[in-house]
């Protein structure tokens, strides 16, 4: 299966929604001066100017900020990784809100969060929440991605004036499929084509230039009586039997139009789970007739991008829209289909009545190197256990699971695996060989895994998914024990690993007699260092990457202003360190699952000290590191 291209920042979500920059009209707010306004977060400056109510995609109301962002920097920067914001509402936070202003390019008030900014330069910018209510004042927090200072502006809805967005021309084309029966099974089940994108790509997809690369898609859906069924589609690396994805999914008559809403309810996409709700398909919500929007995050360990899907039936002419939305092989390949009544076939560009046009957006070359004829494998045969936590420790537990060799992967499962097939990617322009993991009591159940060939007779992990049992149900079973197991090979290295002294001086933002100096060991090779934290890998600036995160402020009130808008914030045991005894929680914010210990280091200075990635496990180099520490 394709490794197709989102810690976060994955992670973030605000990555995944690419919006585009409209006016809202100003309420009347409070009399504030510009300064009040003012937000300087190191070499960013934030100027609130205005907001207003807008109506989000899904019918709810939104706030929708104006800002000017100023870029202070040496670099070429962006709002979107150089700021994170969140929106707090009667103490809950509040989500992202998606505001398109044109759903014919599915243009929404964001966009321009992605714009480059150069050095000196400021740009005018949108961030949208989804409000709970339209009385309630709204704290809005602004902080640097990667550093420690934050400003917050408070607005109350209730002054502000509502906006209506554009919603694009609103052209129609062609008929809905006739049928007979259920009128909404009549509508939904049967043959689809069309087209999907990948954008807001990280990781793996960023490093393989995946950003806007589109590829026709064909897919199959079959609900029953009791409105539940599966939705199957596949690309031009796939096929019907052997599909990108298979979801299972439940029919509403609710929506926004007469066609209900369709909605996910397990299954998969590529290699990864999906959840319930995961797909919410609603007709309505686009301007063309017969048109289906499936979009979704992916999201795999360090890797991520968001994906938009449209379909029309099988047989639907496309010439209401411009070319360059139409499917790439329409006028090559659909269109001969269909004026030769040709059904849809199981694979793309097959059964063509004129020669096929090629498969997906780019040309294909002859393959980097021949299929081998000397092709390691097995029988791949393990226990269910070992199938189960082998997902596991894949998707939840290995730090670096895509550059991982096959021949690592057998390490690990201690067992060839069972080859099933080689060829050669269109999309990735290299040889690729697909390998199974098979459960000795259920042979239903296995891993499937793609290797890519990332240079001669190497070959690394690009995908993987599961078969006949619920990744989510391995996960709630297998993770701590996986992590366990993991966290004891990690023990036996950190204990063979050569150390160096480490120091570091963290200064609370705008008050440099406020400052601790932070003393302790690391590896001499594989961590590097910023001016607020200690980053589990060379490069500090790698994504997804495990890190050690320092902030110093006068005392535990100052570093908990902000605590009423943690997620999810549990307390756990105390733990030393450096003979202060710090007390420990766990919480959710700016996209990250942390683990912090707090203390109150003497009468001027408290410390946190926050782990994102980063299992504290005794005999660990996280717990080696934090046991060595020091304070001055």
């Amino acid at each position: 299966m394709k490794r197709t291209k989102t810690n976060i920042l994955c992670l973030l979500l605000a990555a995944l929604m690419l919006f585009s920059l409209t006016a809202c009209g100003k309420g009347d707010k409070d009399d504030k001066t510009a300064d009040s306004n003012l937000i300087k977060l190191g070499d960013y400056e934030i100027l609130y100017k205005d907001a207003c109510i807008m109506e989000d995609a899904y019918g709810n109301d939104a706030l929708v900020l104006t800002l000017d962002y100023t870029n202070n920097s040496d670099e070429t920067d962006s709002y979107l990784w150089s700021v994170t914001e969140t929106a707090t509402q009667n103490g809950e936070m509040l989500d992202i809100a998606i505001v398109y202003t044109d759903y014919d390019i599915l243009a929404a008030v964001t966009d321009d969060q992605m714009e480059d900014v150069e050095p000196g330069q400021t740009m005018q910018i949108q961030s949208a929440f989804v409000l709970q209510d339209t009385t309630s004042e709204v704290e809005v927090e602004f902080e640097q991605v990667f550093g420690t200072k934050s400003g917050k502006i408070t607005i109350d809805p209730s002054t502000l004036s509502r906006e209506a967005a554009d919603t694009g021309s609103g052209d129609t084309a062609a008929a809905a499929p006739t049928g007979s029966g259920d009128p909404l099974l009549d509508w939904w089940n049967g043959e689809w084509y069309g087209w999907w994108k990948m954008s807001a790509c990280y990781g793996y997809y960023e490093e393989m230039d995946m950003e806007g690369q589109w590829w026709d898609v064909c897919g199959v859906i079959d609900i029953g009586e009791d409105y539940t069924g599966t939705v199957t589609l596949w690309d031009v690396d796939y096929t019907k039997d052997d599909p990108m994805a298979l979801a299972e999914v439940s029919l509403n008559e609710a929506g926004t139009s007469e066609y209900g809403t369709v909605m996910s309810e397990g299954g998969w996409f590529t290699d990864v789970a999906l959840e319930h709700a995961d797909w919410i398909v609603d007709p309505g919500l686009t301007d063309y007739e017969n048109l289906i929007w499936i979009d979704g995050n992916y999201e795999n360990g360090e890797d991520a991008f968001y994906y938009e899907i449209y379909l029309r039936p099988w047989g639907t002419y496309w010439d209401d829209v411009d070319a360059d939305s139409q499917p790439d092989t329409y006028n090559d390949w659909y269109l001969p289909m269909i004026e030769a009544g040709k059904a849809m076939p199981d694979v793309i560009g097959a059964d063509a009545p004129e020669a096929a046009a090629d498969s997906g957006n780019a040309a294909t070359p002859a393959p980097a190197t021949s299929p081998s004829g000397d092709i390691p494998g097995g029988d791949g045969i393990v226990t269910d256990e070992q199938v189960q936590k082998g997902y596991v420790y894949m998707s939840e537990v290995a730090k670096d699971i895509f550059n991982t060799t096959y021949e690592e992967l057998v390490e690990y499962f201690g067992v060839e695996g069972k080859f099933d097939k080689e060829d050669y990617s269109d999309v990735y322009k290299t040889n690729m060989r697909y390998y199974k993991w098979i459960s000795s009591e259920n042979p239903h159940n296995f891993i499937y895994v793609n290797f890519m060939e990332t240079e001669p007779g190497v070959y690394e992990i690009s995908a993987y998914n599961t078969s006949g049992f619920s990744g989510t149900e391995a996960k709630e079973k297998y993770l701590d024990i996986v992590k366990a197991e993991a966290a004891e090979k990690d023990k036996a290295a950190a204990a063979n690993t050569a150390m160096k002294d480490f120091s570091l001086e963290v200064t609370q933002f705008g008050k440099d007699d406020v400052k601790i100096k932070i003393t302790t060991i690391i590896p001499e090779s594989g961590w590097s260092i910023t001016e607020d934290s200690l980053v589990e890998n060379e490069d500090p600036d790698a994504f997804g990457a495990g890190f050690i995160s320092f902030r110093v402020r006068e005392s535990l009130e100052k570093l908990d202003s902000n605590k009423d808008s943690y997620k999810n914030f549990q307390e756990i045991d105390d733990r030393v360190i450096g003979g202060i005894t710090f007390q420990g929680r766990t919480y959710s914010r700016i996209g990250y699952d942390w683990t912090e210990y707090v203390a109150q280091i003497d009468e001027n200075r408290a410390l946190a000290i926050g782990l994102v990635r980063l299992d504290c496990v005794p005999g660990t180099m996280p717990d080696i590191i934090l046991n060595n520490m020091k304070f001055q």
